[in-house]
């Protein structure tokens, strides 16, 4: 039986699709590797991202999307032709998708991801914001007049938004997301430790160490990488206090933007975020303690989904079961048949 509807969140880190009556079937690293002498496409996705400072001369790895938006729109069309022919088969039936991006996308760039989508043998396409999609995920009601605040913590950006009546009342994209606190870890070992650790390890430092406060336990990790000043191959522990420091000056401008947004919000649509909180949704939302962190500066209870990483894309999936209610709330389609959008947000 043919898929007919797939839900894709395009993320600056990672590629996850829903499908319909199947629910997250993909779940890989935004990355393509390349033959540096043919430019044949090699690797995609894990497999891709693992050549990351480890990639000979012969081979060139590509992340497509930068800070949320593509940069690189030709490798994109590849991954997104490789993931909808993967999870599609060679149908000739295209599926009907919806692709979650930021809200702070000019009208251009989305005509862009939507001509991009086409061309990679979607039908149907129309885009979602993401922090839309991550609220139909999360199981949150929308449509109501009430106000419901959303935070989708990605590897590029940190989309906060206010939603109510189905549509995003104010949001902003916060730079201050999943890789910066990569950075952030990877300059404090730089230093304070005189240690050089490549972006993949600093990630996994994150994972396994970092917190938003400090952890009730502490928490250490042999890791391995460089002297600073002499280069020569060096281990050392490091522990989840220290992790913790590195981390607070991109925890701090995120709780910051969160105010910002707060700030320009209607008394009656702050009552309601007081009332029902803040939603933390994404992969960066996983960091220990950062809703306590939130909650601590802002003095309104904030909860951390389970599951949060795949919510955008579950969310993305849902959304296709009423493709005309996204219609009448004016979101953007483009279809296959006609090469042309039916309705403008």
């Amino acid at each position: 039986m043919p898929i007919k509807n797939v839900g894709i969140d395009l993320g600056t880190a990672n590629v996850t699709v829903f499908v319909e009556g199947k629910g997250i079937v993909l779940h890989e690293k935004n990355a393509a590797a390349f033959d540096t002498r043919t430019h044949e496409l090699l690797l995609v996705g894990d497999e891709a991202y693992a050549l990351l400072d480890r990639a000979p001369d012969t081979l060139e790895l590509c992340r497509p999307m930068q800070n949320g938006v593509i940069s690189d729109f030709s490798v994109m069309q590849k991954i997104l032709s490789l993931t909808i022919e993967t999870v599609c088969g060679k149908s000739v039936f295209r599926p009907n998708v919806v692709i979650t991006v930021p809200d702070s996308l000019t009208m251009l760039e989305k005509r862009t991801i939507l001509k991009v989508a086409v061309q990679s043998g979607a039908g149907k396409v129309c885009l979602l914001d993401a922090t839309i999609a991550a609220a139909l995920g999360a199981g949150i009601g929308i449509d109501e007049p009430h106000g419901v605040m959303m935070i989708d913590i990605g590897a590029g950006t940190a989309d906060v938004s206010l939603i109510t009546m189905g549509t995003v009342a104010y949001s902003t994209a916060l730079r201050t997301a999943g890789e910066a606190m990569d950075e952030a870890i990877q300059s404090y070992l730089r230093w304070e430790r005189g240690f050089l650790v490549g972006l993949p390890t600093a990630e996994r430092i994150k994972k396994i160490l970092g917190c938003a406060v400090p952890r009730s336990e502490e928490v250490e990790l042999l890791v391995n990488g460089k002297n600073a000043v002499t280069g020569a191959p060096e281990s050392k522990t490091v522990t989840s206090t220290e992790i913790c420091k590195a981390l607070r000056e991109p925890v701090t401008a995120l709780t910051d933007g969160i105010l910002a947004v707060l700030e320009q919000t209607p008394p009656e649509l702050y009552t309601d975020v007081c009332s029902e909180g803040i939603t933390l949704t994404g992969g960066g939302s996983l960091l220990h303690g950062l809703a306590d962190a939130i909650e601590a500066r802002l003095k309104i209870k904030a909860r951390t989904v389970f599951d949060g990483e795949h919510c955008a894309a579950k969310g993305a999936g849902l959304a296709l079961g009423s493709m005309r209610t996204l219609e009448d709330h004016g979101y953007l389609f483009r279809l296959k048949s006609i090469g042309q959008y039916e309705t403008g947000r």
